[in-house]
């Protein structure tokens, strides 16, 4: 129903398909990516952004 927030309507389908995508694959960031048709590091930048990254893991490379 509207009105809607349509950004933070994006935002939560944005992190349920990443949460999905990493489940899917086993949590192995390379396969979720490609779940998703992104890269490693778009994958990377997406975690990070919704807070999703482990505590340490954000400064791994």
């Amino acid at each position: 129903p509207l009105p809607l927030d349509l950004k933070h309507w994006q935002l939560e389908q944005e992190k349920a398909l990443l949460e999905a995508a990493l489940q899917q694959g086993r949590f192995n960031q390379r396969k979720a990516a490609q779940l998703l048709g992104l890269t490693y590091h778009q994958l990377r930048g997406m975690l990070k952004k919704h807070a999703l990254l482990q505590n340490g893991e954000a400064d791994e490379e």
